[in-house]
């Protein structure tokens, strides 16, 4: 993930020129009040990408360094933001990161995206002269509001739109809205936003029969093996803006999208893949959609859902499951001894072919083994 990031900061140092979403600093800023305005103008931006403050470049990038004496720590902005009286309380999310190229130390001042905008002061401190209160300041282009003008009022009703989720497209304020599953109601299977009634969530049973059992094979980590397939639409108005399929697990207890494939090691050749497994990013739609469907207080999901966990895997995120990937690729000795311990646990696989049941048990199994190695993974890195 560092080298992602230092390789990102060093491709817009390559630009040798600023942008929207950044800036060159020859040297970090002289006072308080000129750092926290650019901090103020980056937090305020209507896109949605984080920040970046480089400082140890001039303006035309070239790399000048920074020496140790002339070095600012997170601790001492975390301080100056705190200690700042923002609107509504809002503080702008920020950090500090030291890295090296060609020999030098840059520092990189990171502002990240947020949609708590716009930022602005409340009160400003006795030792602020130029700044102002209540100014809404933000970056155009390559350049900041002045810090004695106010932001035009097309720009701040910009941030006002990002705050709301306006300036998004439809599909990501539909998932946006899924976290608060009071703005929902359902009827004859379709969940209405009652804010935003054009979106919505439509759910259909599938025409054909086809049964897709020996590839589902977690149906078989729940109580009861019965389960069907849904499609779900998720519509502005009359358009599809996607669509996904769900399975009704345990009888009808646990709704949820289908996970996704994934595979991981090799055989002995070299040639196909050792493992497959199931799993959800919990940065995808998938899983919000799991997470709006699912219901904490109804006892008989929690454990439907549990049961599941049990054999299909939750990464933060594509990097965290690549990089899992990797992981296990270094000890197949350990997994493959992990899935022989696995497979002493009791599944009723009962779909009345013995080779069909024996495949779904050995994924069962290797589901079990990876849910273990990942949590050997995730402590590893604590």
């Amino acid at each position: 993930m560092r080298g992602n990031f230092e390789e990102k900061i060093y491709k817009l140092i390559s630009k040798k020129t600023e942008g929207e979403y950044w800036d060159f600093k020859q040297e970090w800023h002289k006072d308080n009040e000129r750092l926290l305005h650019d901090i103020l103008c980056f937090a305020n931006t209507v896109h949605d990408m984080d920040c970046y403050i480089i400082i140890g470049v001039s303006d035309d990038g070239e790399i000048i360094g920074l020496s140790d004496e002339h070095r600012v720590k997170q601790v001492a902005i975390l301080d100056l933001l705190s200690n700042t009286v923002f609107a509504g309380d809002n503080t702008p999310e920020v950090s500090v990161e030291t890295i090296r190229i060609d020999c030098k130390d840059i520092d990189i001042l990171t502002i990240y995206n947020t949609y708590n905008v716009p930022f602005y002061l409340k009160k400003k401190g006795k030792r602020y002269s130029n700044i102002k209160e209540g100014c809404i300041y933000t970056r155009i282009g390559d350049k900041n509001t002045s810090i004695s003008q106010n932001a035009n009022m097309q720009q701040i009703e910009m941030l006002w739109k990002k705050r709301l989720g306006l300036t998004q497209p439809p599909l990501k304020q539909i998932v946006n809205r899924l976290k608060n599953k009071s703005e929902w109601v359902e009827n004859n299977e379709t969940h209405y936003n009652i804010y935003k009634p054009e979106f919505k969530l439509v759910e259909e049973y599938e025409d054909d029969e086809y049964d897709r059992r020996s590839e589902e094979f977690y149906v078989y980590s729940q109580t009861n093996s019965k389960f069907m397939y849904k499609n779900l639409k998720i519509m502005c108005n009359e358009t599809v803006l996607e669509d996904f399929q769900l399975v009704i697990l345990d009888s009808g207890r646990f709704k949820t999208p289908i996970p996704q494939w994934g595979y991981v090691g090799r055989d002995q050749w070299g040639i196909n893949h050792k493992y497959s497994y199931k799993y959800y990013l919990k940065d995808s739609i998938d899983y919000e959609l799991q997470q709006f469907f699912f219901d904490d207080e109804d006892m008989e999901e929690v454990y439907a859902k549990r049961n599941l966990d049990e054999v299909v895997l939750y990464f933060e995120n594509e990097a965290e499951k690549l990089s899992f990937e990797s992981y296990v690729e270094c000890k197949l000795t350990i997994i493959d001894s992990n899935i022989t311990e696995s497979e002493k646990v009791h599944f009723t696989v009962d779909t009345g072919n013995k080779r069909e049941a024996k495949v779904n048990k050995h994924r069962l199994s290797v589901g079990l083994a990876l849910n273990k190695a990942f949590q050997d993974y995730k402590e590893s890195f604590k």
